[in-house]
Parts: C-alpha cells; sequence; structure tokens
C-alpha cells in the first residue's frame, strides 16, 4: 500500500471519528455514566425535566429557552425585542454550597425560603436542593414583580422530581375507608355472658 494511500486512510478515518462525535454531541447526557461536579449523572436531575416547569408566557411574551444541560435550565423572558428576564432552575446536587445562602432568608415563598440578591435577582430554594432565580434585565423587574414571577414556575411539581429522572404523576389518592361495624358471631351452643360489641375495620397504614 503506498505512503499516500495510507495516510488519505487514516484522514478519512479522523473525519469519521470528528464526524461521529459531531453528531453524538447533542446526546451526550442520555449516554450512561459519567458524573456531573464529582456527582453521578444518575444522582442529578436533566434538565428537559425542568423545561415544562417554567412559567407560561402571557400575551405580548415569550418563553425562549437558550440553555439546558444536566442539572440546569435557563429561558429568557422576552417582549417583543427585550428581554425582561432571565429565568433557571438548578439542582444544587452539584453545588451544595449555593444552598447556604438561603439559610439567612427571613422570607418565604409557597414555604420555602426566598432571597433577592443585589437589586436585580430573586431566588428560591424549592425542597432543599432546586434553586429557582430570576433576575431583571433592560429596565429590570421590581422585587414584587419577581416575586411574583418565581411564583408562576410550578413549584409543586419542581419539589415532587425524584434523583435523576423526572417523576410520573401520583396516582389519586384513594378515598378515605368509611369504617363500618362488624358483629363477632357467637359460637353456637356458647352462652353469651355479655352484650355482643362491634368491632371496626381500620384502613391498613
Amino acid at each position: 500500500m503506498s505512503r499516500i494511500l495510507r495516510w488519505g486512510l487514516g484522514l478519512l478515518l479522523m473525519a469519521g471519528l470528528l464526524v461521529g462525535a459531531f453528531l453524538f454531541l447533542p446526546f451526550r447526557s442520555w449516554l450512561p455514566g459519567g458524573t456531573v461536579a464529582d456527582v453521578a449523572k444518575s444522582e442529578v436531575v436533566n434538565g428537559t425535566a425542568f423545561n415544562r416547569l417554567f412559567p407560561k408566557a402571557q400575551p405580548s411574551e415569550q418563553i425562549v429557552f437558550t440553555q439546558e444541560k444536566r442539572g440546569f435550565s435557563e429561558a429568557r423572558l422576552k417582549q417583543g425585542d427585550d428581554i425582561k428576564a432571565l429565568l433557571a432552575i438548578s439542582d444544587t446536587t452539584t453545588a451544595p454550597a449555593a444552598r447556604s445562602k438561603f439559610e439567612a432568608s427571613r422570607e418565604k415563598l409557597q414555604g420555602w425560603p426566598l432571597i433577592d440578591q443585589g437589586s436585580q435577582a430573586s431566588a428560591l430554594l424549592v425542597a432543599d436542593r432546586f434553586q429557582v432565580k430570576v433576575i431583571g434585565q433592560g429596565v429590570g423587574l421590581d422585587v414584587q414583580q419577581r416575586h411574583e414571577l418565581i411564583g408562576a414556575f410550578d413549584l409543586k411539581g419542581l419539589a415532587a422530581l425524584q434523583s435523576g429522572v423526572d417523576s410520573k404523576a401520583a396516582p389519586p389518592a384513594l378515598p378515605p375507608v368509611r369504617q363500618q361495624p362488624v358483629k363477632i358471631p357467637v359460637p353456637a351452643g356458647q352462652k353469651q355472658t355479655a352484650p355482643s360489641r362491634t368491632a371496626v375495620l381500620e384502613p391498613a397504614t
């Protein structure tokens, strides 16, 4: 085999490997194994599970997703050509130190600690794990507007997410069992020395 042919085959092989890597790049988060900040990927919620939990756009507004990866999702809240705010959800499993700032929180939203960071940002820690953040852009948003925007996220749905996967909807709760008295039969021929009593069937716990 000539040297030129060998070089040609080598370059062709390298080009094939590069093309293959490029094609699989968007699916890297689906591949098994690997870690995110030294935490197993299976323990970190994928950003795709966060997207449906963002607020719904109001008339004349748009929610444009700009970044999505394992443990994080970000979107822009736009009105026309103007960006009103950046919205984000992150899984603090990969950054436990991010939770420490909520220890000084004196305000709560739907039961979870809420903090303001400077004049443009507000953040909420949901279920001691997920951070929801709103950062005003341009003319910005006041504190009340930022808090309302955070409250527009599906916070209960976010709290229900399980490790590494999007939890399925929980089955509806069973109706409470009505306790019915059941008479205890007395064997034939046995004298009943005390008034018959009833037993109550308790629902299993």
